[in-house]
Parts: structure tokens; sequence; C-alpha cells
């Protein structure tokens, strides 16, 4: 970077000039010139506006080839890094007599167009450096923003004078032109065919076909009933119109990262949950705002003394997701109260979820196995002041979680769930059907509307039919076929928590739980449909929701997914590497919990997981009698 007057007293390195691959130096150079070890070359160098021409000499020093010259002056070049870029271009075998361009982009100042001239040259580099010919792609590409500059002596040496980049091309134009593609085409295009695969793997080859024709006349039929009716809507992509209507408004992402643990006890849990906020249309560091909300270690569920608790259940998995889901949701809740101003909040993963698993086992009407209610510690973290003092039911996760989805839902703030995994339900195909009135859709199919629909179910879940043949067609494959990138379905209601499910005890506060509106929104063409979940009072504001996520989206290269929770995702991920001191930590507290309760057998067990493995000789069978 000495080649700029504004880094050489701070640059370690003596150097002065740009290497150059010898091979790369000899396409660019005549073969006189090669001969004679270098020439001199006309330089027109450009960044950010600034134009300064001279005359450099591109040599040979030792094995490599150097092009250097006078120092550029201007503290507009104390912005240029090592990491940047540099486009040189140049006629082949040049001689000297043709000028040379030569342009510098700054990664932190042109983030965008850094990252496009990177993704079409970092598989081609050798040493750093890439060299391409006026018939090859690449050219044609980076051509765009490494102009061919004249030369003329009397503005040599003279700097200022402002040039126009054309900007950097998106990377998927929109073609008005082009026909949308038929259910039947996208069905078998690449990325859709795929997932058919994935899905009816185990079926033999006629019964593949015939999954396949069962996907495309459902497709078809459904999105043909659901455009006359109104159940699609499109979204309009158009990044600078949208951006400008939420500058200003704060934006927030939470999402939760657990350790694996292993060890004593029912269910410790390590958690950490982060949030994520952003202002779009302002710089500075008000902008952004990143936050650890809930962080845990420990165990969560009580037991009498404050030990590890000692009791069983035989759901072992449903302990700890329900300590799951309680902590991310009080990440939310907590980024609400911190941020009086927050406008959005996206959540990842469902924003509600079925309960009835995280209560009492009943056998013939008693209760076998008793889900144990959190500990104070636990309360502490997942309530915010003034609502930690409970006692008895009121401590049971079915409680607590309710709580929680009533802050949110209660929220002036437009609050939703965003899951991009593909799930196996059929839960909102069901109730895109039962939304359809029949009136409406009487005359647009060949059968009555009962019939049609019974057929349909049928047809999605085979698994209740006594010919049954086929795999379930979950929602994800569906509307993946049905959707057009920018496409979504108009919202559905979804009861998570059926009153058919729920045990007789906890009926009553399982009912009381919020049924959130769901849809999907389509991205982009080679994507799996994002499943969106909002509450009720947010339902007049559909439309903006399914803009914020879709443009969120496609700010994200090759994966449509919220860019803000991908930030927020990897802020609070636990690595692997991190698991291993927790389960120690974890387990040394479990060690002084046994000392303190003079629990021997406890202690002599949490010394054995601690020192030890599973292949030591005194832990193989028979040791004790």
């Amino acid at each position: 970077m000495g080649l700029f007057a504004a880094h050489r007293t701070s640059a370690t390195s003596k150097q002065r000039a740009i290497n150059i691959n010898s091979t790369l130096a000899q396409h660019l150079l005549s073969p006189e010139a090669v001969a004679k070890g270098g020439c001199d070359l006309n330089c027109v160098c450009v960044y950010n506006g600034i134009v300064v021409r001279s005359s450099r000499r591109l040599g040979k020093s030792g094995k490599n080839w150097r092009l250097g010259g006078t120092k550029i002056d201007g503290d507009a070049f104390a912005e240029l890094d090592c990491k940047d870029l540099v486009l040189i271009r140049s006629v082949a075998s040049n001689d000297g007599t043709h000028p040379v361009t030569i342009v510098f982009i700054s990664k932190k100042h042109q983030r965008v167009l850094h990252a496009g001239v990177a993704a079409i040259v970092e598989r081609l580099l050798s040493g750093s450096m890439a060299g391409f010919y006026e018939e090859e792609k690449p050219f044609g590409d980076l051509s765009l923003h490494c102009p061919a500059m004249d030369w003329s002596s009397e503005e040599q040496g003279q700097a200022g004078h402002e040039i126009t980049i054309p900007p950097m091309p998106e990377d998927d134009e929109p073609n008005l032109s082009r026909k949308p593609k038929t259910i039947h085409e996208k069905i078998r295009s690449p990325h859709i065919m795929e997932r058919m695969f994935k899905a009816a793997g185990d079926l033999s080859a006629p019964a593949q076909f015939r999954f396949m024709e069962t996907v495309d006349a459902l497709a078809t039929q459904l999105r043909r009933i659901l455009l006359e009716t109104g159940g699609i809507v499109r979204v309009e992509r158009n990044h600078s119109a949208f951006w400008s209507t939420l500058k200003g408004q704060r934006t927030g992402f939470v999402d939760g990262g657990l350790a694996n643990l292993s060890m004593l006890g029912s269910a410790p849990i390590a958690a950490r949950v982060g949030g994520y906020t952003v202002i779009p249309g302002i710089s500075g560091d008000k902008r952004e705002d990143f936050i650890t909300l809930k962080s845990l270690i420990g165990e969560l569920y009580a037991y009498e003394g404050a030990g590890v608790f000692g009791d069983s259940f035989p759901d072992v998995g449903a302990l700890r997701d329900a300590a799951r889901i309680s902590i991310e949701a009080a990440g939310a809740v907590q980024l609400l109260s911190r941020y009086a101003d927050l406008s959005w909040l996206l959540v990842h993963g469902a924003l509600v979820n079925p309960v009835s698993r995280y209560t009492d086992v009943m056998q013939d009407g008693r209760v076998r196995h008793r889900f144990p209610d959190f500990s104070s510690a636990a309360i502490e973290k997942f309530l915010p002041e003034g609502e930690q003092g409970r006692t008895g039911r009121e401590r049971n996760f079915i409680s607590v979680h309710l709580r929680q989805l009533q802050l949110l839902e209660t929220s002036s703030t437009v609050v939703c769930g965003v899951v991009e995994r593909e799930s196996s339900t059929t839960s909102v195909c069901r109730a895109v059907l039962d939304s359809l009135e029949d009136e409406l859709i009487r005359d647009l199919l060949p059968v009555p509307p009962a019939e049609w629909k019974h057929w349909f179910r049928n047809a999605v879940d085979p698994s209740g039919d006594e010919d049954f043949e086929g795999q379930r067609i979950t929602d994800s494959l569906l509307f993946r076929c049905v959707l057009e990138p920018g496409e979504a379905l108009l919202p559905v209601i979804i009861d998570r928590n059926e009153a058919r499910r729920a045990p007789e005890a906890w009926k009553a506060e399982i009912l009381e739980y919020p049924k959130p509106l769901v849809f999907y929104l389509q991205a982009t063409e080679w994507s799996a449909p994002i499943r969106i979940e909002i509450f009720e009072k947010d339902r007049a504001r559909f439309n903006e929701i399914a803009a914020l996520v879709l443009h969120c989206s496609l700010l994200l290269p090759r994966y449509a997914f919220p860019v803000g929770l991908d930030i927020v995702d990897k802020f609070a991920r636990i690595p692997n590497w991190m698991s291993r001191p927790i389960n120690t930590h974890t387990v040394v507290r479990t060690m002084r919990t046994a000392l303190e309760n003079e629990d021997m057998r406890l202690f002599d067990a949490v010394r054995r997981m601690l020192c030890g493995s599973g292949r030591e000789f005194l832990l193989r069978p028979g040791i004790y009698k």
C-alpha cells in the first residue's frame, strides 16, 4: 500500500509497487518489452471518481514483475486497504503506446461492487491474480467497472476528474418477456425434482411417477382456484421503493442457540438468546445494535433442596424443548421492553407451538408422570420483573409460556415468526381448503366442492386410505409448486392447540393460547417457500410483513432467508468447541451440590463422568456388586 502517499508513513513494507505474476506480465507486454525487462506505461488510475494520470514502469524484479511509479497523492486513497481489489485493463502485448486503466475497489466503502467482482474472479484466481481476454465471459462482466480511459499529455499528472462507472448489474434481473412456467414444467425443474425424489425415494418407479402426477394435479387445481378467489397475493419487488418506506423504523431479530449437553439431571440446558436491531436509512453508531438477551447454564426444573432434579419423566426431550421455547420467547419479550421504538420483530421459529406434549403423562385418569415446574431461577429468566412471584401451577411451562405469548400479542410492535426449514406437516394446506367457500369455488370445479375437498385431503395425506399408496405431500412441497417467486398466500388461521389433544388438567389454559395466522412466501425460484406466522392483531399489515420478509430474504445471496435472522443466528450460536467446557462447568456445579447434600453416590457418579470415559475399566459390567 506504499503506492499511496496517505499510507507511506504507516506501511510496514518498503514496497512501492503492485506485484504482477510473471505469466500475466508476459501477456500484458509485447515480446520486445519482456525481453528488455519492462517498459513505461501510460496509466490512468481511478478510485471513487478521482482520476490520476501518470507514467508508470512495469519491470522485472527478481522472479516477479512490479508496476510502480510515483506515489499517488490524496487523502481519499487512505480508504484503500490490502483486502481491496485492483482491476487493470490494457491491450495485449502492450509496448507502451497504449494507455492502461487501473481501477481500485474498496471493500469497506464499495461493498456491493467489491462482492460482485469477488464473486466473478474468486474461483479463477492463481497467486491472487487472474487475467481474461476480451472474448472470455468474465472480461465482459469486469469491463463494466473498468472502462478504457483516454490518455493525453496535457492531462498527465492531473487529478480530480470525475468519471461514471456503471452500476453493478443485479444477480437475476427479471425477464418480463419470459412466459411463466406451468406447474408441469416447474415440477420437472431440477430444484423441485430433487425434493420429489427425497419425498418419494422409497417408492417403486411406477409409484414415484404416480406421486409426481398427483402433485402436478393438486398444485395446478389449487393455484387456479386461489388465483380466481384472491388467495394468492403478488408482492412487488422493488428495493429502492420499499426500503425508503422503512426508513427510520427500528427492526429487530431474535434467535437462540443451544449447546450439546450430555450429563446428569433431567434436562440441563446451556442457551444463549441474541438480539439484533437495525434502523434502515440511517448511518453511524446508532444504526445497529447487538445484545445478548438471555444466557443460561444449569437446571431449569424445581427440586426440593435446590439440587439436581431427581424425579423421572419419560420424555426428556420434552423437558429440553420446553426450556428452549421458553427462553427464546423470553428473549423476544426482553427486546420489546428494551426498545420502546421497535416497529418490527422477527423471531426465528414458530410463533405458537403445540404445547399438549409438555404436560403431565396420564394413565387411567391419573397422573403417571408429572411434568415438573420451573425453578425460581428459571422464572427470573423467563418473565419480566413484577411477574416472577409465581407459585404452584403458575410456574409450569403451560402457564409461563402462555404469559410470554400474551406479552408479545398485546405489544404495539408487529411480531412474526419465520421458519425456512421444510416441514413435514399438511396443516396449512388443510386450513386453506377449509377457508375456501363452497359457493365461490363451485363453478371452478368439475365435481361438488365437498367431494373435491375430500379427494384433495386424501391425495395430500393418503395414510387414512385403505388403498394407501404414496407419501404425504407436505405444505412445503405443495406450495413450492403453487407459488411463483414474489407471491404469498393469504394468511389462514391454524389452531396448534386443539381441545381434543389437551389433557383435562390443563385444557382451560391451553385453550387460551393464541391461534396464529400462517402464510407461505416464495422468495426465489430455487428456494423452498418461507413460512411466516403472525398474530391476529397484525392481519391488516399482512402485505407489509410479506414485503419486509421478501426484501430481507433477497439481501442474502444464494439463501432466501431474512438476512437479519441469519446475522443474529451466527451471533447467538454456541459452537461445538464450547459445549465441552459447558459440560464440565455444569458437572462441577452438580458435584458441588452433591457434596453440600452429602450425597456420596451422586458425587461418585459425577466424578466418574468428569474424569473418566465410557470405556474405563472400572465402568465395565460386574465391577460393582
